[in-house]
Order: C-alpha cells, then sequence, then structure tokens
C-alpha cells in the first residue's frame, strides 16, 4: 500500500479530523497523516491512514443527527456518528454447495459493542439451550470480521468466545 497521502487525501483527514473532535463520545488524536479515533463508549480504537482515504461525504440519519461517511481505496467504508464508528458486518464466505450463513435480519451496520451485545446473547442461549446458537455464531463472526476489515482490534472479544470453542459451540478457532 503506498504511504504517501495527496493533498485530497490530507483534505479528507482534516474534515474527518473537524467532524470527529466535535463530537461528544470520541477521542482523537492526529499524528501527520494518520488520524487515531477512540469511542469512549468501550475504548476501541481506529487508525485512519490519510493514503486509504478515497472520498468522505457528509449526512443526516432520519432524526436528524450529522454523521460522516468515510471510503476507503479498498472499497471499505465506516460511518462516523456523534458517538461511535459503524461498518459493515462481513459475512464469511462458504464453499460452492454448502449452506451460507442465514443473517436475513442482520443490520447493514453496526458497531463494536454490538460485539459484546452479541456475546452475551451467546452466554444465554448456551445456558438455555437455545437452537439460535449457529445464527448468533454466524452474527459474532460477521460482526468481528467487519471490524477486523475496517481496523479494528478486536482480540480481546475473540477471547471472550474460546470458552465456547471449547466446549463445542461450533466456533472457529480461527477468522
Amino acid at each position: 500500500m503506498d504511504t504517501t497521502a495527496s493533498r485530497k487525501q490530507m483534505a479528507i483527514l482534516d474534515r474527518i479530523v473537524e467532524f470527529a473532535s466535535g463530537s461528544s463520545g470520541l477521542e482523537t488524536e492526529h499524528r501527520e497523516a494518520v488520524l487515531v479515533i477512540r469511542q469512549r463508549m468501550d475504548g476501541h480504537r481506529i487508525e485512519v491512514p490519510a493514503a486509504r482515504l478515497q472520498d468522505i461525504l457528509m449526512r443526516t440519519d432520519t432524526d436528524g443527527r450529522d454523521f460522516v461517511q468515510v471510503n476507503f481505496e479498498d472499497g471499505t467504508k465506516i460511518l462516523i456518528t456523534d458517538r461511535l464508528i459503524g461498518f459493515k458486518p462481513v459475512l464469511r464466505t462458504v464453499p460452492a454447495g454448502t449452506a451460507a450463513p442465514s443473517l436475513s435480519k442482520l443490520p447493514k451496520v453496526v458497531t463494536t459493542p454490538d460485539i459484546m451485545s452479541v456475546i452475551e446473547a451467546i452466554e444465554d442461549a448456551v445456558d438455555s439451550d437455545e437452537k439460535d446458537l449457529p445464527l448468533l455464531k454466524d452474527l459474532f463472526e460477521a460482526i468481528i470480521r467487519g471490524a477486523e476489515t475496517v481496523g479494528f482490534d478486536v482480540a480481546r472479544e475473540r477471547a471472550l468466545i474460546l470458552p465456547y470453542i471449547a466446549i463445542g459451540v461450533g466456533f472457529r478457532a480461527s477468522a
């Protein structure tokens, strides 16, 4: 990956800094051509190198709240709101002839706090012997993959699932 940022990319980074710095739930650290954004809610951080940036869109949600859509050169994107950073969940690819995960109710955008919600649902499902475990497993993996794809470190959350791998809930040990 080219680490040299263009003027356009630096201008995009400056707009992101301006928005995120004025937010109530995000902390920013701007180092040369890299912006680090930390979510106060859960402490997760993401590094946004200017050289990865393709475009930025200033948007407003249905409740009238402003947010920023950041498009990266690799086709991924994040949504920066006043409190959190949203991203698209990424379903695992399955070999031809294999059943794909059935996540018809999967949200289009998720956040890192959603990971803990799914882990709690998995704990409840294991305790009550529910049949939703395969769906929850696929949901967990999709959110984790999405987080990693855009640059979040979610090793801590992966480690929380290890006990369920050990008891055979059906999680894969690696992405």
